[in-house]
């Protein structure tokens, strides 16, 4: 019997990506240690590698900001919003 939580995610997160989550102050701090831990890659890029669970408790931190401030007062996204989505989606996969 194989443990499909013991798989690691690798995501290889842009320098943008990276800058956004290193300076959030709306994730945990068990979160913020998690991607204290991620290598180093050319430039400013970081891999992080995350289990199902941990990438799932991420989306579910970056779903809630989305609700909070993601949408302008047209209901359109606003950067932050489309940068969000955007690691929703990433952390996914």
């Amino acid at each position: 019997m194989s443990d499909t939580n013991s798989h690691q995610r690798i995501l290889r997160l842009s320098p943008n990506e990276w800058m956004f989550l290193e300076n959030s102050a709306f994730l945990t701090e068990d979160l913020k240690q998690i991607l204290a831990a991620a290598e180093p890659e050319r430039g400013k890029r970081r891999i992080l590698r995350l289990d199902r669970d941990t990438a799932e408790r991420f989306r579910d931190e970056f779903t809630a900001r989305l609700a909070r401030i993601g949408l302008d007062a047209k209901y359109e996204l606003t950067r932050e919003g489309s940068l969000l989505e955007r690691l929703i989606d990433r952390f996914a996969k």
